[in-house]
Order: structure tokens, then C-alpha cells, then sequence
């Protein structure tokens, strides 16, 4: 079974559990634990490494980018070798036919689902072949997180699953996807201040096209490139 492939199961699998424990646990409980995982998975892990240091080159403490690079496992996007491999064939055919994530050209639900982690994607981290870490983590992706939630389930109250290793997993995606399709359209890539504020600045998308290689998306209100700033190099 291809990377993708495995991708998109994880996904969906994840994807239901969230729902289900929206559904069957109080908010009470709920809502505190999504409010900080979207603070450590979305801002921390997704934009801040994933997507400024991993992908962008910008450097970050080496030992705090080992702590994410093991953090952001439990994200299930993809290891950081595929995801990065991604976004920068993304910006290099921004809203082509062969942007792997173009809603125009591939439309909204493989938008979502199914862009990630496409058997080209090493060619575009030849910096990152070189680093003994990601590849470990790209080799043995689907493996560890397989071991990870069988062990969990069983030993884990399900409550507590839910909130480690189920809202992590699906804030990380959505808001990743989330963006890939609402932040594109015919007029190529455009600013949302709600989804700015809600995904770390991600939202403020035609900034970042603009300067890709700045870990600020240049908003007052981009709390992503604030956390950066704490952990930069």
C-alpha cells in the first residue's frame, strides 16, 4: 500500500473518532482539550515547523526541532519529508495542474483528502534525505503511529486517547487542508482573516505566496510567526 494511500485511511479513521467523541464526550471536556492541541498541533507542530522551518528552511533550535519533529508524529499529515516534499512542489506549480493541491485544477475533496505524500516528493527534499531523523521518521511513518494507537487503545481510557492522539491528529489535517482549499481560487491565492486567526496566519495566504521564505505571513495578528520567534535559532 502507497504512502497516500495509507495517508488517506489514517485520515479518515481519524476523522470519524473525532466526530464520534464530539458526539459522546461533554464539551466540558472537549472544548479545552481541542483549544490546546490547536495551540501545540496547529501552531507549534503544523505551521511553525511543518510549514516555516521544515518546508521554508527556517532554523529553529536544533534540539527543540528533534522534540517536534517526534511531536508532530502524532499528527498523522504525513511524515515531515513528504509533507515539505508537497508544499514546495506546491509553490513551484502555485495553481497549475501540477500543484498537488490546486481545488481548481483537482477540485475541493482530493483537495482535502488525498494531495499528500505523491511518489515524486523526495526529489523536492534533497536537504532532507541528508538528515538521518527525518528519514528514520519517513521510513517507519505508518508503522510507529500503527503501534502507537493499538497500544493506546488498549491501555488508554478512551477519553484520554481521544484528546492525545485523535484531536492532535485531526486539527493538524484539517487545518492544513483546510487552507490547500479555501485559500486558492481562480485569482490565485488569497487572504482570510478568519482563517488567519484561527490557524496561526496561515490564512493570510497571498502574503506568504508573495515571500515564501519569510516565517512571517506580514499580519499584526499572525500568532504562528510570534511562536516561531520563542524557538527560532
Amino acid at each position: 500500500m502507497n504512502f497516500k494511500l495509507q495517508l488517506l485511511i489514517s485520515q479518515i479513521y481519524i476523522h470519524t473518532a473525532f466526530l464520534a467523541g464530539l458526539v459522546y464526550l461533554p464539551f466540558a471536556f472537549s472544548i479545552p482539550i481541542i483549544i490546546i492541541c490547536q495551540i501545540i498541533f496547529v501552531g507549534l507542530c503544523g505551521t511553525v515547523f511543518y510549514h516555516r522551518v521544515v518546508a521554508h528552511k527556517n532554523p529553529i533550535k536544533p534540539w527543540i526541532e528533534k522534540i517536534l519533529l517526534l511531536l508532530s508524529w502524532i499528527g498523522v499529515s504525513g511524515s515531515a519529508m513528504a509533507w515539505a516534499g508537497t508544499h514546495r512542489k506546491h509553490h513551484r506549480f502555485t495553481d497549475t495542474v501540477r500543484d498537488p493541491h490546486s481545488p481548481i485544477h483537482h477540485g475541493i475533496v482530493r483537495s482535502y483528502w488525498y494531495a499528500g505524500g505523491n511518489e515524486d516528493i523526495i526529489r523536492y527534499v534533497p536537504d532532507l534525505i541528508r538528515k538521518k531523523l527525518y528519514v528514520f521518521q519517513h521510513t517507519h511513518y505508518f508503522k510507529m503511529l500503527f503501534g502507537l494507537h493499538l497500544i493506546a487503545v488498549f491501555v488508554l481510557p478512551l477519553q484520554i486517547y481521544w484528546a492525545c492522539l485523535v484531536v492532535p491528529a485531526f486539527l493538524m489535517w484539517f487545518a492544513g487542508s483546510s487552507i490547500n482549499v479555501l485559500s486558492h481560487d481562480k485569482n490565485g491565492a488569497k487572504n482570510s482573516d478568519i482563517l488567519g486567526l484561527l490557524h496561526a496566519g496561515e490564512g493570510w495566504h497571498k502574503n506568504h505566496h508573495e515571500q515564501p521564505a519569510n516565517p512571517s505571513f506580514r499580519h499584526k495578528a499572525d500568532w504562528g510567526h510570534k511562536l516561531y520567534n520563542m524557538i527560532r535559532d
